[in-house]
């Protein structure tokens, strides 16, 4: 029984995932406006119900991917030394899924692609909406590896600084005039602020 929920589980995520994957790349070659949910659906083979069980907009389809991915990177902050300091720990977590995709420059169509989907308003409302939910799952994944107490405010702020330096330098990057890899883009800008986030130590 627990193997077939666990098989219901993994279908249930990767048709999820095919769905923002399939998303992103749609608004990329078209601009987000000329995107309908019959073409995602299309493309992934799936009806237009299943789409909306998992998501209420193509925007919130887009906003998923940065979800997820902070969801991946807070199970990897938990299974990280205990003794690597907290803010490389946090970087190298949170930089794993982009570094674990394609790591050639970025071509100047899918920058300026990227720029576009991000700047429309229905778009900007669903990545708030999408950091929001990030950052309970990130801060919770920081304080339960700082053992902080419930009323500590340090795990919130950690993590809303981290994601806000993530967004902020992929909104950047995508308005960048000549192309650059993405993955040293980002490692910089944490990089940045290692110096003061690196002093601080869980208990």
């Amino acid at each position: 029984m627990a193997d077939e929920v666990s098989f219901r589980e993994q279908k249930k995520a990767a048709i999820r995932d095919a769905l923002s994957v399939t998303t992103v790349l749609l608004a990329r070659e078209r601009g987000l406006d000329n995107v309908r949910v019959e073409d995602i659906v299309g493309r992934v083979g799936v009806s237009r119900r299943t789409f909306g069980n998992y998501f209420s907009s193509k925007e919130d389809a887009i906003a998923d991917r940065h979800v997820q991915r902070v969801r991946t990177a807070a199970v990897d902050l938990l299974q990280r030394p205990r003794e690597e300091p907290l803010w490389t720990a946090i970087t190298e977590a949170l930089l794993a899924p982009y570094e674990a995709e394609e790591t050639t420059a970025a071509s100047r169509e899918e920058q300026s692609g990227l720029l576009a989907v991000l700047s429309t308003p229905g778009m900007q409302s669903a990545v708030d909406r999408g950091a929001r939910a990030a950052n309970a799952v990130f801060a919770a994944a920081i304080a339960a590896r700082c053992d902080a107490t419930p009323d500590d405010p340090v795990p919130g702020l950690v993590s809303a600084a981290a994601l806000s330096t993530l967004l902020t330098t992929l909104e950047s990057w995508a308005a960048r005039a000549e192309p650059q890899p993405l993955q040293p883009f980002l490692r910089a800008a944490f990089q940045l602020l290692s110096d003061g986030f690196d002093r601080l130590r869980c208990p």
